[in-house]
């Protein structure tokens, strides 16, 4: 970790990168973390990057430390970067065609310490080609990775700090949701529900009034609205919980702020409605910007990706920044990956390993694997019988690195966090 001097000419360098721009008005290059590698993982990896067997063999069980990729830079700029990386100590796993072909375009693949890493991005600022951009990229990524307020969301004259992982409880006031559609349809059953959540400890609760479940129709904003507003009214009355609101209309997002509600849960990441964003920062909202291929109709009708975790982060950093530059602060914002939302069994287990790659960006991630079809196709149990295979993903997302969960067994996902961190702390514990 970069010492205290270190750390001020990383604040000073960092300063202004809100809006994606480094000192000098460059663009920051996204690059974003990936995790430790076992030894099978790593020669996996390597040789999908198209590294060669003699690197791969040399590299397999080096991959224990802070590992980055850096995506699609020229074969010049991937080969001063190795030669950078490797003077101070580090490892770099750039594709044999680079060595070819000049002028290929291909992916690096970082590991070292912070420090080195730390050093690296200065290193880069001398250099040409896009290389200062990518130097920035990676001091943004060890800023945010240091940074402990990195972590804060601030809604609703509150302070949310993490760790530890939070648990957001969803409330679906719908008769067609894919999980507890109808169940808690009247006002009275969904506020009931809402109070046992309170009282098993959860953080936020999420009231939805229109299903988004694959292959789902839209519902009128009216119909929305008659259905989440008695709700969220009747529960500022009678709890002190932060409310959210799952909607991507700005219409129902302003009535329920009026209401009461204090983050919008927006599936489609402020690209719905053009006014949704102004909506959220005028009632000093937080907000959900979540990750979705297609749309609820068609997002499962065969989704493809060349590398999720990339075509996720590239998306979650857009929207992040078109938010900032929108005037939503950065301490009212979280970013969602979209777990089953246009993306296919492999998508998703890959999404669950790489959550802390979503850290990169500087916001809480929220993970919602609650009773989705993934896990039902891992373990052939039908959508109620799902809560053992939703504890076990919802902590394991926690411990690799998601800071929300929206999950509805909310009693027995905070108890599955509490005896795991019990577990892995137990030192704490004597």
């Amino acid at each position: 970790m970069p010492g205290n001097n270190e750390e001020k000419r990383m604040k000073d360098t960092l300063e202004g990168s809100s809006d994606g721009l480094d000192e000098r008005g460059n663009d920051i290059y996204p690059v974003y973390r990936l995790p430790p590698l076992s030894p099978r993982e790593a020669e996996e990896y390597l040789r999908l990057t198209g590294c060669s067997e003699q690197g791969v063999g040399i590299m397999r069980r080096k991959f224990t430390r802070e590992v980055i990729k850096v995506p699609e830079i020229t074969a010049r700029e991937a080969i001063m970067l190795k030669q950078d990386m490797l003077s101070l100590g580090g490892e770099a796993c750039v594709s044999e065609n680079s060595l070819r072909d000049l002028d290929s375009i291909g992916d690096v693949v970082l590991e070292g310490t912070h420090k080195q890493l730390w050093k690296l991005s200065r290193k880069l600022k001398a250099q040409p080609f896009s290389l200062p951009s990518v130097g920035s990229g990676i001091a943004e990524l060890i800023e945010n990775s240091v940074k402990k307020e990195r972590c804060i969301l601030r809604v609703g004259g509150r302070t949310l700090g993490f760790p530890p992982a939070r648990v957001m409880g969803i409330l679906n006031v719908t008769p067609d949701s894919f999980s507890d559609g109808g169940k808690f349809f009247s006002m009275e059953t969904a506020v009931e529900q809402a109070i046992k959540m309170v009282e098993e400890g959860v953080d936020i609760i999420d009231v939805g009034g229109e299903s988004t479940r694959p292959f789902s129709s839209a519902v009128s904003v009216n119909e929305e609205l008659d259905r989440v507003i008695p709700v969220i009214e009747e529960l500022r009355k009678r709890t002190k919980c932060l409310i959210s609101v799952d909607t991507y209309k700005s219409d129902v997002a302003q009535k329920a702020l009026e209401a009461g509600a204090h983050i919008v849960n927006d599936i489609y990441a402020l690209r719905y409605n053009e006014d949704m964003a102004e909506v959220i920062r005028q009632y000093d909202a937080g907000v959900v910007l979540m990750h979705m291929k297609g749309k609820p109709s068609d997002m499962q009708t065969d989704p493809r990706y060349d590398d999720v975790i990339k075509e996720i982060y590239l998306f979650l950093r857009e929207r992040s920044n078109e938010a900032l530059e929108a005037g939503i602060p950065r301490d009212k914002i979280m970013v969602d990956p979209g777990i089953g939302f246009g993306k296919r069994l492999c998508d998703n287990l890959e999404i669950i390993r790489c959550t802390g790659a979503f850290s990169s960006l500087g916001f809480p991630v929220l993970i919602g694997p609650s009773r989705k079809g993934f896990i039902g196709q891992i373990t052939g149990r039908k959508m109620e019988e799902r809560l053992s295979g939703t504890v076990a993903v919802s902590t394991l997302a926690a411990f690799a690195g998601a800071d929300v969960l929206r999950v509805h067994d909310v009693g027995e996902i905070i108890s599955s966090l509490k005896m795991t961190e019990a577990v892995v702390n137990h030192l704490d514990h004597r």
